[in-house]
């Protein structure tokens, strides 16, 4: 009975180095309700001058002034909820990178018998068996090379989430930027009309006018109205997006300033698009992913020779006649065979392959898309930045000449108008190609910095 107390005592040292400790979901802190405090911007600062990323480089922030779109981005990075949780998953692939390097354990089987017959000189019986898995070792290598290409697709896959969330912050920051400026101009022109509208009230009142122009003064002043009403939706919305990026609580208001990326002046999409396939983290991890399968099917494909236990013996039997001895058990390929997990394997390295292939196609696609939007802008761009120059001189003669009496508020309020709605565009296509830059450079997988011509 000693070896059953030894063996018993052995399993529960080898055991003893495990331990359960429970993590209740009632033990998660109150969620944050605050503003950003000055401890919480220290560790900011401190994170995001060490912050490791293979397409972010560290920043130095500085909460005193107006927060850039790149310095947003980074904060994006270190704070967002959701890219806490995948994070979460990092761990996970180390752990089975860990348990794929382990060599099986032995299986040990005990037996006793104790003889019931009363016969002299028999003794208690017992069988003492050890055993393991051959074939557990011959796949061990492949089993490592599954898990390390998967941690490698866990990461590229968590860096490129947060690649994404970064620009998506950044692009957030723009346009916070330039509808601040719209709802600006539309506040001044909404000024203007008000003003304008008033002072038709006393000329209609004098009889100076008729009521059908005081009516189109008021329509004016109106549209005027809404057009600032709803711009200032859409800034709210672009604010809220922006925290939400960030996850800060709603009552955030972090003040964004402008610094719009520079892209180099001629694009060549297919340049672009070789750029995307070497440095685009999604691709890198898909490329992670189908290297993991490929290793499955080779390890499926091991597997499909018979399974080997070795084992050596001791036993004693009632007539206390001791042996000792091996034993070799192996399962025969003759109904399974692996096969099905091989058709398994084979068929889910083909989905990886035309997903893959899928995801290069997209790329393509919609990096020639962004590429021909920016064209299209900057073709746009281009007469108004031209046209404002001689219409902003020609609205200060004619305020001049509303003051002189010489224009009448109508025709003022022509040039005025028409003077808004070329800002007002400009503003918006400059708006727009910034966020398809923002967009570009995410397609494309790599900041442009990166990609610029060394001078």
């Amino acid at each position: 009975m000693r070896i059953y107390v030894f063996l018993f005592a052995l399993a529960n040292m080898v055991s003893g180095c495990v331990t359960y400790q429970p993590k209740p979901l009632s033990e998660i802190p109150p969620l944050p309700d605050a503003v950003l405090s000055e401890s919480d911007k220290t560790m900011l600062v401190s994170k995001a001058e060490q912050i490791r990323h293979p397409r972010i480089a560290p920043i130095t922030l500085d909460f005193s002034r107006p927060l850039t779109g790149d310095e947003l981005a980074v904060i994006a990075v270190l704070i967002n909820p959701d890219l806490k949780a995948l994070r979460a998953k990092e761990g996970v692939a180390e752990a089975q990178v860990f348990d794929a390097g382990l060599l099986p354990d032995p299986q040990l089987a005990l037996g006793l018998s104790l003889p019931t017959s009363r016969q002299p000189g028999l003794v208690n019986a017992y069988n003492l068996g050890l055993n393991w898995d051959i074939l557990s070792l011959i796949t061990r290598r492949a089993s490592e090379r599954i898990a390390v290409a998967k941690l490698s697709a866990v990461r590229n896959d968590v860096a490129w989430n947060e690649w994404m969330i970064a620009n998506h912050a950044w692009l957030l920051a723009e346009r916070v930027t330039y509808l601040q400026i719209q709802e600006r101009l539309a506040r001044d022109a909404a000024a203007t009309a008000a003003q304008l509208c008033e002072i038709s009230r006393h000329n209609l009142q004098r009889h100076d006018i008729k009521i059908d122009e005081f009516a189109l003064r008021q329509v004016a002043y109106l549209d005027a109205q809404d057009r600032t009403l709803a711009l200032t939706r859409e800034l709210e919305k672009a604010r809220q997006e922006l925290n939400q990026d960030l996850g800060l609580p709603p009552s955030e208001r972090l003040v964004v300033a402008a610094r719009p990326i520079s892209v180099r002046p001629h694009l060549d999409a297919q340049a672009l698009f070789d750029t995307a396939r070497d440095q685009r983290l999604d691709l890198i991890a898909l490329r992670a992913g189908y290297a993991a399968q490929e290793n499955q099917l080779y390890k499926d494909l091991l597997a499909r020779f018979p399974q080997i236990n070795l084992g050596l013996n001791r036993a004693r039997d009632t007539g206390d006649v001791t042996t000792i001895g091996f034993s070799i058990s192996m399962t025969l390929p003759v109904f399974n065979g692996n096969r099905g997990t091989i058709a398994v394997a084979r068929a889910t390295r083909e989905q990886l392959y035309v997903e893959y292939l899928a995801r290069l196609y997209k790329t393509r696609a919609d990096i020639a898309a962004l590429v021909a939007d920016l064209e299209r802008i900057d073709r746009e761009m281009v007469p108004l930045q031209n046209q404002l120059p001689e219409l902003q001189r020609a609205e200060q003669r004619m305020r001049g000449g509303v003051d002189s009496g010489d224009v009448t508020l109508i025709n003022y309020e022509t040039v005025r108008a028409s003077l808004l709605d070329k800002r007002l565009k400009l503003s918006s296509l400059e708006q727009a190609a910034s966020e398809e830059r923002i967009a570009l450079q995410l397609a494309t997988g790599a900041p442009w910095r990166s990609q610029e011509s060394p001078r």
